[in-house]
């Protein structure tokens, strides 16, 4: 019977290291209320939050309305990914004049709490703050909720997040747009120029056309510090964007989307790997193998 058991156990084991289809943090409770708490050292900051994409109970991501025509990719990001993303988005919700689904004011202990948050993907803004000579002002963000902690593995409805501030002195400055290109090899269809517009808190500040003729460049001067600036540019059949900022420069990167190669093959073969065949084939093998011990025994006694 020992030698049964260790039989067993060993099949058993083999069963309990195949490849399964199982998020790793288990699924999220669509049930459960969430949370949010922005936390700063400041008080009287401004903060909106905008609902771009929706969350499953196994942590797929898609697109929420109103978010689909713009010329990004929302989904499939990682924290890093989204922290750039969340530029380009704070231009585009600021021309298209897009109300916020959550927003609030911190209070005097620099805090601001949300109660019942819907669950998905948000983009996290702010208005900026002048205090004391000093201009104080958010990073956009992109945050995720429920939210996963990866040393715990396990998803978190209780969020509290410290957004990044940029500081600087009340003044005026220069604000630059420079454009990239990542089309190589589909150089002939990339467009002649392209419009970028400029909005200063959230209204038009103006708009220019780039072009070989400006080196795709622009500079703005005489930009306030004391006003919120956001960049958008005028969308791009087959292209996506994104913006980033560098010091004063804003950089507007286009990257053509390849069309996928058409094949001329109609029977695709499964890429993939079926693994019901494999648990059935070692059920039936345990089965044949503890039959034929049992018999064994029972002919030798």
């Amino acid at each position: 019977m020992r030698k049964i058991r260790n039989i067993i156990l060993s099949l058993v084991l083999c069963f309990m290291v195949l490849p399964m289809n199982i998020h790793a943090a288990g699924y999220i409770d669509m049930g459960r209320d969430i949370q949010l708490t922005l936390q700063t050292n400041y008080s009287g900051i401004h903060f909106d939050l905008y609902h771009i994409g929706y969350v499953s109970e196994t942590g797929e991501i898609s697109v929420a309305e109103g978010y689909e025509d713009y010329n990004v990719n929302i989904t499939g990001k990682n924290d890093e990914a989204w922290n750039e993303l969340a530029l380009t988005l704070e231009g585009f919700v600021a021309a298209e004049g897009i109300q916020s689904e959550y927003n609030g004011t911190t209070g005097s202990d620099g805090s601001l709490y949300f109660d019942s948050v819907e669950k998905g993907l948000y983009l996290v803004t702010s208005e900026i703050k002048t205090q004391d000579g000093k201009v104080y002002e958010t990073t956009p963000s992109i945050i995720l909720l429920p939210s996963l902690d990866y040393e715990k593995n396990e998803w978190m409805y209780e969020v509290t997040i410290e957004p990044k501030f940029e500081i600087s002195d009340d003044t005026s400055l220069s604000l630059k747009v420079m454009k990239v290109w990542k089309d190589t090899g589909y150089e002939k269809v990339r467009p002649t120029s392209v419009l970028v517009q400029l909005y200063e808190d959230g209204q038009l500040y103006d708009q220019v056309t780039l072009s070989k003729e400006n080196n795709w460049q622009h500079v703005w001067e005489n930009c306030e510090t004391t006003h919120k600036y956001t960049l958008v540019e005028q969308k791009i059949d087959n292209y996506t964007v994104s913006v980033t900022k560098e010091g004063v420069t804003y950089v507007v990167t286009n990257t053509y989307n390849v069309p996928p190669t058409p094949s001329t093959d109609k029977n695709i073969p499964h890429t993939g790997q079926y693994w019901w065949p494999v648990l059935a084939l070692v059920v039936v093998g345990l089965l044949f193998i503890v039959i034929g011990l049992v018999r064994r025994k029972s002919n030798e006694g």
